[in-house]
């Protein structure tokens, strides 16, 4: 059986993720928030923070245990633009990952400031 051609080959199995261009947001923060087994997640929250070391744009929001379903959960944010695409297209296509969204927000004055 092939597989479909938009899947993407390794997903979290990859060492790195290779830098991407994003569209810019000029204030305003794009977000992700996806759920995955609790087991795994810490670990691959390492993983995906050793990903974007050095990428001052993309920040860790939150992490930990959803209230209802005890799942782990991840939140990242990018400043000023877009998600990646090749995350995006990851997170759709891992079967680790059970549910995610995006989100977009304004991003307050003080914040732009904290920068």
């Amino acid at each position: 059986m092939m597989a479909e051609p938009d899947l993407i080959p390794e997903g979290f199995q990859r060492d790195q993720l290779p830098p991407s261009t994003s569209a810019e947001l000029p204030g305003q923060a794009q977000g992700v928030f996806f759920t995955l087994e609790l087991d795994i997640h810490e670990a691959l929250l390492h993983k995906i923070e050793g990903w974007f070391e050095g990428r001052d744009e993309v920040v860790l929001v939150d992490y930990g245990k959803t209230d209802k379903e005890g799942l782990g959960y991840i939140m990242l944010e990018w400043e000023e633009c877009e998600v990646d695409s090749l995350f995006l297209a990851i997170l759709r296509d891992e079967p680790m990952v059970i549910d995610f969204t995006t989100y977009t927000r304004d991003i307050g004055e003080d914040e732009e400031e904290e920068s």
